[in-house]
C-alpha cells in the first residue's frame, strides 16, 4: 500500500466517448511523477461515482488500498453533480482545511471557484480527494496539494513528528517546502499557572525560526533587563503538532534566572460548548498555511513584549474531554508582565490561526465551529 493512486474523471461526455478526457493525463503525469502508480478511471455523473469509490476503497484498512484517489468533476450545481455527497458517502474523517485552501487558490483565478462543493478526507490509509472538472482547477489543486502531499502519505502511515525525510517534498526538479499542521482551541478552558521564581536555566535551542526581534532595550519597560540572554531568541517554541501537549515542560523551558516570573496557560477540552453540554471530544484541523500563521503570531507578541521568552503549542487531530489543545508559558522579569504577555498571546493565536474543530457529542452528532472564521 501506499505507492498506488487512483483518478477518477466524472464526465458523462467523456464516458461516452464524445469528449476528449484532458483532465485525467495531466493528473496521472503529476502523479506518476511522485512515485505512485497511478490509474485512471473515467465514469459518467450520477451514481455510478459512488460505485467507483466504493470500490477503489474497499480495501483502504489493508495494503491492497491506494493510498490516494483523486477525482475530477461534479462538484458543481448541475442536479447530477454528485461527487461531494459520494466522497462523503465513503470517508470516515474530512479534512476541511485542504478544501479551504483550494477554494483560496481557485479564487485567485476566477470567482466560479466559490462554487465548488469538493471535499476531502480518510477512509482507512486512503485519502479522498475532489478537484473540479477543468485543467485550470485540477492545476490549481495540484499546486495546493503538492507541498502536502508526502506529509499526508506520512500521516496516514502514523508517521508522528517531523523529521528530515518530510521537510521538502520534490516535484520534478522543483524542491517545495512542505507544510507543517496547525490548529487552535476556543472551545477551552483555562488553566493558569503562575510562579514567582525561576526553577531552572534556559533550554535547548528549538525549531522555531530564528528572526531578529527589536532589541530596543537590552531591558523590559520597567527598566529592569532583559529576561534572558539579550542574543538569544525570545521565541522558543512556536509549534503546531499532534503530539499531547505538555504545560510543565514549556514552564520548565521558558524559565531563566534572569526572569522573575513564569506564567502558563493550558487550554483544555471540556465536556460542554455554546450552552451545550454531552461534549465527548474533538478534532482540530489545520488549514495548511496554519504553521506560518503560529510563526508569525508568537513573533509579533515579542515584539510587542520585549524582555519576555515565549512558548506555543497547539495541538490537531482527535483529543478527549480534559486533554490540553494549548499550551503557552512566558517568562519575564515581573508578574505584570508575564501575565500580560500570556494573555495577549493567548487572544491571538485564537484570532489568527486558522484552526477549525468538529466536536462530537454523547447522542452521536457533531457539528462543525469556526469554518466562516
Amino acid at each position: 500500500m501506499g505507492r498506488r493512486a487512483e483518478v477518477v474523471i466524472v464526465s458523462s461526455s467523456a464516458a461516452a466517448g464524445t469528449a476528449q478526457d484532458l483532465c485525467g493525463p495531466v493528473l496521472r503525469d503529476w502523479l506518476e511523477g511522485r512515485g505512485l502508480r497511478t490509474r485512471v478511471h473515467v465514469v459518467p455523473d450520477g451514481p455510478e461515482v459512488l460505485t467507483a469509490l466504493r470500490r477503489l476503497t474497499a480495501h483502504s484498512h489493508t495494503e491492497e488500498g491506494p493510498r490516494f484517489v483523486v477525482t475530477s468533476g461534479g462538484t458543481g450545481l448541475n442536479s447530477d453533480d454528485v461527487t461531494p455527497e459520494a466522497t462523503a458517502a465513503v470517508l470516515e474523517r474530512q479534512s476541511p482545511g485542504i478544501v479551504h485552501a483550494l477554494w483560496a487558490q481557485g479564487l485567485q483565478k476566477t470567482p466560479t471557484a466559490a462554487m465548488s462543493r469538493g471535499v476531502a478526507g480518510q477512509v482507512g490509509r486512503t485519502f479522498v480527494v475532489n478537484l473540479p472538472g477543468s485543467r485550470g482547477g485540477v492545476k490549481d489543486g495540484m499546486a495546493v496539494l503538492d507541498p502536502l502531499i508526502d506529509h499526508i502519505s506520512a500521516q496516514l502511515e502514523d508517521v508522528h513528528g517531523h523529521g528530515e525525510d518530510r521537510s521538502a517534498t520534490r516535484s520534478g526538479d522543483k524542491v517545495l517546502p512542505a507544510a507543517e499542521d496547525d490548529s487552535h482551541p476556543d472551545d477551552a478552558d483555562a488553566r493558569v499557572v503562575a510562579g514567582t521564581t525561576a526553577t531552572c536555566g534556559p533550554g535547548p535551542a528549538h525549531d522555531a525560526a530564528r528572526a531578529a526581534v527589536p532589541d530596543a532595550a537590552a531591558s523590559s519597560p520597567g527598566g529592569d533587563p532583559r529576561c534572558g540572554p539579550a542574543a538569544e531568541d525570545p521565541v522558543l517554541r512556536a509549534r503546531i503538532t499532534e503530539e499531547p501537549l505538555d504545560g510543565d515542560l514549556a514552564r520548565r523551558e521558558v524559565a531563566d534566572p534572569g526572569c522573575g516570573a513564569v506564567v502558563g496557560f493550558s487550554g483544555v477540552i471540556r465536556d460542554h460548548d455554546g450552552g451545550r453540554s454531552g461534549v465527548t471530544g474533538l478534532e482540530y484541523s489545520a488549514h495548511p498555511a496554519a504553521q506560518q500563521v503560529m510563526t508569525d503570531t508568537v513573533r509579533e507578541v515579542a515584539r510587542d513584549h520585549p524582555g519576555v521568552r515565549l512558548w506555543a503549542e497547539h495541538r490537531i487531530g482527535a483529543l478527549a474531554v480534559g486533554d490540553s489543545a494549548l499550551e503557552v508559558a512566558v517568562a519575564a522579569a515581573h508578574r505584570a508582565e508575564a501575565f500580560a504577555a500570556c494573555s495577549r498571546l493567548v487572544d491571538r493565536i485564537k484570532e489568527c490561526v486558522p484552526i477549525w474543530k468538529r466536536e462530537s457529542f454523547e447522542d452521536g452528532r457533531h457539528t462543525w465551529v469556526g469554518l466562516d472564521a
